[in-house]
């Protein structure tokens, strides 16, 4: 049976360890939230989620797919048919994302209780942070492959969620050359993961928010905020896309090293010979 398939699962301690981390880390980004005055309580603690799923996600499916190199012979990875050798991967990607999924359904219920969240927002919010889970962790898994180093990969996922986060800021100096940016103001809010947040607190315009409301020129245009499930699927295109470039990626090197096995031991026979 292919070593990949059979992932150890997470150990407790390694799985309190990632809990403890992100919550952490929500705490922390709650309080810079709520001090900023970016929205209520309840806003400013899914804000503080979203977050928190875009840091852990990325590093979490970077060390599997780093994990996942050597596990398996390349001999055995080419004999299966190009579906069965994306599950190994697709197994292990699912199974790094196990302990924020599990963080994320604790986290969310504990708001029902502490901050009153209702009940609505509270499955809104599971399933925009378990997609959101998947689609940084499958950018992240393919930074890894192409830069061969989980660090990077994990970079990589940032650099890209910031790009999508605060590309709302970018308008200010396109001004300055684009007489008009209501063309692009739709399509940069729909690859934007906090507007999903925005949509599910009916009321919530964190644009027009005294941190935020001089700091970008769209709050001078008209616009309205995507539904949530929109939003999320652009992030499940996004996961799927960059899986598929991870798979296709995996699948060239494991060719090329098997490859490059062969040539060496038929080599050194006709030499032996």
């Amino acid at each position: 049976m292919n070593a990949v398939i059979e992932a150890k699962p997470y150990s407790k301690k390694t799985f309190l360890v990632c809990i403890g981390i992100a919550s952490f880390l929500q705490w922390l980004t709650y309080q810079l939230l709520t001090h900023a005055k970016l929205g209520s309580s309840a806003e400013c603690f899914a804000l503080a989620q979203t977050f928190v799923v875009l840091l852990v996600a990325p590093y979490l499916a970077a060390l599997s797919v780093r994990s996942e190199s050597g596990s398996s012979s390349s001999a055995h990875l080419l004999s299966l048919s190009p579906i069965s050798f994306g599950k190994p991967l697709l197994i292990r990607f699912a199974i790094s994302q196990i302990p924020l999924l599990c963080w994320v359904f604790l986290s969310t219920n504990f708001s029902v209780f502490v901050i009153g969240m209702s009940i609505d927002k509270v499955l809104k919010m599971l399933v925009v942070l378990g997609l959101f889970s998947f689609s940084t962790g499958a950018i992240g898994m393919w930074g890894t492959q192409v830069f061969k180093d989980a660090i990077f990969g994990t970079e990589c996922a940032y650099f890209l969620s910031c790009i999508l986060i605060g590309s709302a800021f970018f308008f200010m100096p396109l001004g300055r050359y684009i007489n008009n940016l209501q063309p692009i103001i739709q399509p940069v809010l729909h690859l934007n993961p906090l507007v999903a947040v925005c949509n599910i607190f009916d009321g919530m315009d964190i644009f027009r928010t005294p941190l935020l409301y001089e700091r970008t020129p769209i709050t001078s245009y008209d616009f309205s905020y995507p539904s949530w499930y929109i939003i999320c699927f652009w992030q499940l295109l996004i996961a799927g896309c960059c899986f598929l470039v991870s798979w296709l990626i995996c699948r060239i090197r494991k060719v090329c090293i098997y490859i490059f096995k062969i040539a060496t031991i038929t080599v050194k026979r006709l030499n032996a010979s």
